[in-house]
């Protein structure tokens, strides 16, 4: 994806179903199911590398 970051569900090849969100004035991503209702990891911080291959829910 190019452009900002922006907060959402979105699928990531790799680390399945993942949230982008804001965290203490920093953006992070966090794993989930795929229902999307139970989070598999802690927040880790968002990078280029994993934005750019994230596609939108």
């Amino acid at each position: 994806m190019d452009g900002p970051f922006k907060d959402g569900m979105y699928t990531h090849p790799s680390l399945g179903l993942i949230k982008i969100f804001i965290k203490n004035e920093s953006w992070v991503y966090q794993c989930y199911k795929s229902s999307g209702l139970k989070p598999l990891s802690a927040p880790k911080p968002l990078d280029q590398w994993t934005w750019a291959m994230s596609e939108e829910e």
